[in-house]
């Protein structure tokens, strides 16, 4: 196992740690998540973002003598360290779902990013016949994934048409835009995450907040408050 060489070593701080994050919260989070990380990437590339020093993380790509990384039950303890804060999956060229990334500034306020969460869930369960089931998913930073179930596997390309196409045709693009980049004050429903190879921070990894990825019971949704998400 790659147990931490400096467990006490501080790797962040912000608001929701302000005492900081060390190496050894991180391992013990991602040994306690082991089962459902190897779950949710199984067969994917992923991305690890590493802190390489204290609130400084870089993206880490490929493997050793790999072009991609992959996470397998033989590899994960060596793989994921104390300072891999993040673990970020990859789409493949086919897939089951997509994801509408609710994309808000973070300077416009927690609370916007719940109401538009939820008006675009809504649309999504009453107005999305193609869409079987979803998820709202927060994503550990400022905002939420709202992950689309379709049932059967299709082309990812074909999979950012057809939510896009239905999100332009709503009310919901009167008030918010579906582009590839936000405009200042303004929500966007993002479909970035949809083409090959887009990545996604993985449900239950940390982000770079030092937050975790988590599902939001719809019910819950307008009372969650991001420390709810804190180790």
């Amino acid at each position: 196992m790659s147990y931490p060489e400096n467990p006490d070593t501080i790797i962040l701080k912000n608001k929701y740690y302000p005492t900081g994050l060390k190496e050894i919260d991180v391992w013990n989070h991602y040994q306690k998540f082991k089962p459902s990380i190897l779950q949710e990437t199984k067969n994917r590339d992923i991305m690890f973002a590493i802190m390489v020093e204290m609130n400084k993380p870089v993206l880490r790509r490929r493997g050793a003598g790999q072009k991609f990384i992959r996470l397998t039950p033989s590899n994960y303890d060596e793989a994921i360290t104390g300072r891999t804060i993040t673990v970020y999956s990859a789409m493949a060229m086919y897939e089951t779902f997509g994801i509408i990334d609710i994309d808000i500034h973070p300077g416009d306020g927690f609370g916007w990013a719940k109401q538009v969460t939820r008006e675009t869930y809504d649309f999504v369960m009453d107005h999305m016949p193609i869409v079987k089931t979803a998820q709202i998913r927060f994503t550990g930073k400022s905002s939420f994934h709202i992950v689309c179930d379709f049932g059967r596997r299709n082309k990812i390309d074909s999979i950012r048409f057809l939510l896009t196409k239905f999100l332009r045709n709503s009310d919901l693009a009167k008030r918010y835009t579906i582009e590839g980049k936000r405009r200042a004050g303004v929500p966007n429903l993002d479909m970035a995450p949809n083409k090959f190879r887009g990545n996604y921070t993985t449900l239950n990894a940390l982000s770079v907040w030092g937050l975790r990825c988590m599902e939001i019971p719809y019910q819950s949704l307008m009372r969650f408050d991001p420390r709810q998400a804190r180790l």
